[in-house]
């Protein structure tokens, strides 16, 4: 039998919740192996403690991305694994709006009367948001639209672009995809396809806003995509992705990339995993509250702050769609919704923050 590492795994992504941070700003992470019986295992050093149904070791991380090595001084058998923390990422949230497209719609068909990017009634509603929590807000844009006549964002007026440089501390623009349809637009995708659409947006947004707000992190439409997919993402210069990461009612994996079955259970202690073959982490999606009444949004957060209490990050993602009155879905109950995420995010103290700036260190070298 050789040896298995047990906890962490390879490709772990985690926050101080994972171990004890002491004075030194080091993490002291307790590691679990499997190892035949009698062995005399060291991990990075540190002589493994036989606890009966597996070894154990405290290990010092001292450096934000930290290979893990697992020796067995009686047969010489060794296991490694590379793991990555996160510090910045510990006790911290993000709301993030997919789809959008309608608010820049109706910026650029009011241009000569609106003043202010906020006189539009859905940027109105997150800086409410961020006036009232200090919330962090990411919205993740469609090229174009079909309804209401069309448009696309090469209609977008630059005459805000110092606005949006005044409040890109806190708003943030990236792609999501070409449009809404065809769903799943991305889940065959080659390597270049992916790629031009997402220049393409991001073209627009340095015209019309700036650089300062457009972030390396995104959802992808579906958060479906190839390996050659987030391949042309990575080199196209986005550093961190976001999908549900989770499994359907039927245990199908959903809304995960190209990621395998294995990974997807693996993200979900931490809510974050490092996927060696793209060079690419990935976070995972809490809540979807246009999908879950105010009610229950509370008592899934607290189910899962309960079920991983070593998970120290938390996504909230909304759709911009269901916050109109003429849309079909229409919930009259949208900002009741957001309401109710960031009131349990402010009652447990944790701090407003983007991806990037969250769980970059491990990966910004």
């Amino acid at each position: 039998m050789s040896i298995l590492f047990l906890s962490p795994l390879d490709g772990d992504v985690f926050t101080n919740k994972a171990g004890l941070l002491r004075s030194d700003r080091t993490l002291l992470l307790t590691v679990r192996l499997a190892a035949p019986r009698g062995s005399e295992i060291t991990v990075n050093g540190v002589s493994a403690t036989d606890r009966g149904e597996c070894f154990e070791a405290c290990v010092v991380i001292d450096r934000s991305t930290q290979m893990l090595t697992a020796r067995d001084g009686k047969s010489g058998a060794c296991a490694e694994i590379t793991v990555h923390w996160a510090p910045n990422a510990t006790d911290a949230y993000r709301l993030s709006v997919d789809d959008n497209i309608w608010w820049l719609q109706d910026i650029a068909k009011h241009q000569d009367t609106y003043r202010s990017i906020f006189e539009s009634p859905f940027l109105a509603f997150c800086r409410e948001m961020h006036e009232r929590y200090g919330t962090k807000v990411h919205l993740n844009l469609f090229y174009s639209t079909p309804e209401f006549g069309g448009f696309d964002l090469s209609e977008m007026p630059d005459r805000y672009r110092g606005e949006w440089g005044e409040n890109a501390d806190w708003l943030h623009l990236s792609f999501h995809a070409k449009a809404e349809l065809p769903d799943r637009p991305y889940i065959d995708t080659d390597y270049h396809r992916i790629k031009r659409d997402l220049e393409q947006v991001e073209h627009e947004i340095r015209r019309f806003a700036g650089d300062c707000v457009l972030y390396p992190e995104t959802t992808v439409h579906w958060g479906e995509c190839t390996k050659e997919g987030v391949d042309a993402l990575r080199d196209a210069g986005l550093k961190i992705l976001l999908g549900y990461v989770s499994f359907d009612k039927k245990g199908k994996k959903w809304v995960s990339y190209h990621l395998t079955d294995e990974q997807v259970r693996q993200a979900q202690r931490y809510g974050a995993i490092y996927d060696r073959a793209t060079r690419m982490p990935f976070v995972k999606t809490d809540v979807v509250l246009n999908s879950e009444a105010p009610e229950a949004i509370r008592e899934i957060l607290e189910r899962e702050y309960q079920k991983y209490p070593e998970k120290g990050f938390w996504e909230f993602l909304v759709h911009e769609q269901y916050f109109y009155p003429f849309y079909r879905n229409y919930l009259p109950d949208y900002r009741e919704r957001v309401l109710a995420a960031l009131e349990w995010a402010s009652e447990k103290k944790l701090a407003p923050r983007f991806l990037t700036d969250a769980f970059l260190t491990p990966f910004s070298g």
